[in-house]
């Protein structure tokens, strides 16, 4: 999510990148209450913004995990102290509509961070070059966004409406989006 705070400080200055073929999260369970997840559609673009809203406070988005898909999407995850914020889906790949589509029963709920050694000060920007997938269902409320080739994963509740999927390393496998508001009318 790019928030009028954020932005600035996500965009200061020379960033240093590092380019992954995939992308490992760890994940600090926790039995609280999920957090608000806040969706924004850009109604020109049809962007969608989510930020997980950050009990935390402070701070601004300072390092990207952008996903690039190898058919030109992109989706970049937004974290804030090494913690997943947010993400914006800015092209989405080719969405297939399903008559139902149900998202997986979530095994934890818990914050999802990069490791250590992703987050140092020196950089700021991870790009992963991998293939994206995404399906829908009818309404378009329920979205799920594949990352890689299809494999085994366990659901992990990162926000109350945000689920990250996790292969049995620990690699982001995909994303599903809940209850995401529908896309507004052009004018």
């Amino acid at each position: 999510m790019r928030d009028s705070d954020a932005l600035p400080s996500a965009l200061a200055g020379p960033q240093s990148r590092r380019r992954l073929t995939s992308v490992t999260f760890r994940v600090a369970a926790h039995d609280a209450v999920a957090d608000p997840v806040r969706y924004r559609w850009d109604a020109d673009t049809e962007i969608l913004s989510a930020s997980i809203v950050d009990r935390r406070g402070g701070g601004s988005v300072a390092t990207t995990v952008e996903l690039e898909g190898t058919d030109g999407s992109w989706v970049t995850l937004e974290l804030r102290a090494g913690r997943l914020c947010g993400m914006e889906v800015a092209v989405w790949p080719p969405v297939k509509a399903r008559s139902i589509l149900t998202p997986p029963a979530a095994t934890q709920a818990g914050h999802a961070t990069l490791p250590p050694a992703l987050v140092g000060s020196a950089l700021s920007d991870v790009e992963v070059d991998t293939m994206l997938a995404a399906e829908s269902d009818r309404l378009e409320r329920t979205f799920h966004l594949r990352v890689g080739t299809p494999r085994r994963s366990r659901a992990v509740r990162v926000g109350r409406d945000i689920l990250l999927e996790l292969d049995d390393a620990d690699q982001l496998a995909g994303l599903w989006l809940l209850n995401v508001p529908p896309v507004p009318l052009h004018s």
